[in-house]
């Protein structure tokens, strides 16, 4: 698992949200669609981009990335 914050642009031109951090199975590529709840609500997105934010070797810390994605509509509620 790879933990990435998902940056998600709504409209051309349009201002970025941080929609926060989710655990990846592996690391999405431009292209990709992604569904993340949010507000109790599934929301779609294409990613644009993924930024790799690796962690130094032996300082414990571990690697995540930044997803950058365009919303491209939201679907049912979620229950």
């Amino acid at each position: 698992m790879v933990c990435c914050k998902v940056i998600v642009v709504r409209a051309k031109g349009g201002e970025s949200e941080d929609w926060g951090a989710f655990d990846f199975l592996a690391l999405p590529s431009p292209g990709d669609r992604i569904m993340i709840e949010r507000g109790g609500t599934e929301n779609y997105a294409t990613v644009l981009s993924v930024h790799h934010c690796p962690a130094p070797a032996g300082q414990g810390g571990e690697p995540t990335a930044d997803v950058v994605a365009k919303w491209t509509g939201s679907g049912h509620k979620i229950r």
